[in-house]
């Protein structure tokens, strides 16, 4: 299916800034036009893919922040959610993938997703030195297209990174599987000492 990737943050939310922010802006502007992107490629539908973690409200950030993107991109298609525990086994996040992949409807994928949020000393969860060649390995997936090597993201190193994207992304993997795609890499950038990726996908053969 074709996707957009993108982080569930909540300044995307409009007006949580108080002020109109350069780098929020700009974000905003880049997930709009990767979902562009999405719609422009025929779904009869979207799935919004978010992890939540335990007791987060419902709808989880990462489900609400993807609806709000795609009623902001002027979406009109049917929008389902799918929402996997932010701790789930990479095995369950695949085998989730592999349900969304199967059936005739032709499924665009919102998938909301996280690096890690310990970039920088003024980051979330203070500086980690492994952060970025994790963020780093995470980016060579996606622009690359093959997305399935996503699916050997390590549960436990993503925990200790706050990446709370770890298993939508490997929902994604189990999803699109061993296909080769075409990516376009819309904005990547950590801005507040956390890793913002907003990417879209699609196949290279339909």
């Amino acid at each position: 299916p074709p996707g957009t990737f993108t982080r569930p943050s909540n300044t995307l939310r409009p007006g949580i800034t108080g002020r109109p922010v350069a780098e929020v802006e700009r974000l905003r502007a880049d997930c709009l036009s990767a979902i562009g992107v999405l719609l422009a490629a025929g779904p009869t539908r979207v799935v919004v893919v978010g992890g939540a973690q335990p007791a987060e409200c419902d709808p989880p950030l990462s489900i609400a922040i993807g609806r709000l993107l795609l009623d902001q991109a002027g979406c009109r298609l049917p929008a389902e959610a799918l929402v996997i525990p932010a701790a789930s086994p990479p095995a369950d996040c695949l085998a989730a993938g592999r349900r969304l992949a199967t059936g005739a409807e032709r499924t665009g994928l919102l998938v909301m997703a996280d690096g890690s949020a310990r970039r920088t000393l003024k980051a979330p969860g203070y500086l980690d030195g492994r952060a970025a060649p994790f963020d780093a390995e995470i980016e060579r997936c996606l622009r690359s297209g093959l997305l399935s090597g996503l699916a050997e993201l390590d549960p436990g190193l993503a925990a200790d990174l706050l990446v709370a994207g770890r298993a939508a992304w490997q929902v994604l993997a189990g999803a699109v599987g061993p296909v080769a795609g075409h990516s376009r890499l819309h904005y990547c950038d950590d801005p507040f000492g956390v890793w913002y990726p907003v990417l879209s996908w699609q196949p290279a053969i339909d």
